[in-house]
């Protein structure tokens, strides 16, 4: 290897070590940045991405499901060597991409757009990327924020090193008292918080003055709990928040906290403990970051959520009147089935709103379809934890509705004792789900193919990976889909 080239990887490495990020589990903060490119971007796939000796590790990421995949296939390897962006718009067509193994093969990727971890030195880290299944471009405004999200994410991982700077300044303190004075003072968009055992208050930087209102000199000598809330103070939250930190070495949370003011604004913060080279407690720090205008931000886009809900529950409302009016003189059955795929739709969509229609667990998406708190005795459910995207969730509502009410018509739940039993897994990159009635009268495949024989033809997320058996024991079924699209 080239001499200089193996000294700046060295260089890159060591970088990389000084913020201790490597295998660390994840954190909202991460998490954020890539749910915020996924949906900007528009893709299926996003990662904070963090190249390290011949591994890649994930610190965050959408549409995987994994925090490592092997180096020789990774494209944000090759992202490192540019200067600031790399942008691959059809990785077939692209030659350092057109024989990578998660191109040619599964899951056969062919969009990759990153932008680059770099340190003030302007050694590079890692990425913020996000990836598809399809060729495609990003705007400037897409591309823009990528790199701010990039930047975002090396100014977290400097206040993560920042914190483990005024740790350590403050057990240097009697010998450098200076210098930890100027690290503390340095970091003025967060609040920093240093106290002792007994939980009173030692230091107080410049971003604590900013954002609590309070000078050094007022907070000194005052319990850490005094800018907390009067509920959370009576609920003993500064207490348990110590014990927490003492016990596991660091105490993360989002809360409510008072100005001096009088004013409250919503902060995320972080304790750790602060302890001497024997391993004895002396204290601790906290950090504080004001967080108001996200919170506010949030609540807003959730106000705006409930208002779509509302709307679109009134126009499930009017196109279910509208059909019942269009289709009097039409046989009852016909009406009341296409009313019942709205219910099916509409409790699909109540499901997604708690969770803001980012997700929702199948399990429960099949137990308000299916409505197992009612039937809880006719139906087993057997499958992992699985999250289940909007396109999914619509799909597998209208599915599973449509398989009940066959077995309800014609199946194993027209007679006392027959059940269903439901399960899925997950093989590799396969999902899987099977339905299987025991205790019913024999099935017979349809005669005429009605619209809902098209439906259940068309499986999960339009697929058309189905195997029907119609048997003397009962009707099975089972349907597979690319374990990806369960997100859409």
């Amino acid at each position: 290897m080239n001499t200089m080239i193996g000294t700046k990887e060295r260089e890159r490495l060591q970088a990389l070590d000084s913020y201790c990020i490597l295998d660390t589990p994840p954190e909202k903060d991460f998490d954020d940045v890539a749910k915020l490119a996924s949906d900007i971007c528009g893709t299926p796939i996003a990662v904070v991405n963090l190249i390290g000796d011949r591994r890649q590790f994930f610190k965050a990421e959408v549409g995987l499901g994994v925090r490592e995949t092997p180096f020789e296939s990774s494209f944000c390897a090759k992202a490192i060597l540019e200067n600031d962006f790399l942008l691959v718009p059809d990785a077939t067509k692209d030659h350092r991409f057109d024989c990578n193994p998660l191109v040619v093969g599964a899951p056969h990727l062919r969009f990759y757009a990153g932008a680059l971890l770099k340190t003030s030195e302007g050694l590079p880290l890692g990425t913020v990327c996000v990836l598809d299944y399809e060729p495609r471009q990003l705007s400037e405004l897409q591309q823009r924020t990528l790199r701010v999200l990039a930047s975002q994410v090396m100014a977290r991982l400097e206040l993560r090193r920042l914190a483990a700077s005024e740790v350590a300044a403050r057990k240097l303190a009697l010998e450098d008292n200076a210098r930890y004075k100027a690290v503390l003072e340095s970091a003025i968009d967060y609040a920093i918080v240093v106290s002792g055992r007994d939980g009173l208050i030692t230091d107080w930087n410049e971003g604590a003055v900013r954002v609590l209102g309070w000078t050094a000199a007022e907070a000194r000598g005052h319990d850490v709990s005094f800018f907390f809330t009067p509920e959370d103070r009576e609920a003993g939250i500064p207490e348990s928040e110590m014990r927490a930190a003492a016990v596991h070495g660091r105490s993360m949370d989002e809360r409510w906290h008072l100005r001096k003011s009088g004013e409250r604004f919503w902060a995320n913060g972080e304790l750790m403990p602060l302890v001497a080279d024997d391993g004895s407690l002396q204290g601790y720090v906290k950090i504080l970051r004001d967080q108001t205008e996200k919170r506010l931000a949030e609540e807003q886009r959730q106000l705006l959520l409930e208002e779509m809900a509302h709307r679109v529950k009134n126009s499930f409302a009017v196109v279910q009147a509208v059909a019942t009016q269009s289709l009097r003189g039409i046989a009852p059955e016909v009406t009341t089935t296409f009313q019942e795929r709205l219910i099916a739709l509409g409790r699909a969509h109540d499901m997604l709103l708690q969770t803001s229609w980012q997700s929702t667990q199948l399990k429960a998406l099949i137990d308000s379809v299916l409505l197992r708190d009612t039937f809880i005795e006719r139906f087993q459910l057997q499958g992992p934890d699985v999250d289940v995207g909007p396109k999914a969730a619509m799909s597998l509502s209208l599915l599973l509705h449509e398989l009940a009410t066959n077995a309800l018509k014609y199946g194993s739940l027209s007679v006392d004792d027959g059940r269903v039993d439901i399960s899925w897994i997950i093989r590799g990159e396969e999902f899987e789900l099977t339905w299987r009635e025991v205790g019913g009268p024999p099935a017979f495949a349809p005669q005429r193919k009605g619209f809902g024989s098209r439906l259940i033809g068309l499986g999960v997320n339009g697929s058309r990976k189905v195997d029907l058996d119609y048997g003397d024991t009962g009707f099975f079924a089972r349907f597979r889909a690319s374990a990806a699209s369960l997100t859409s």
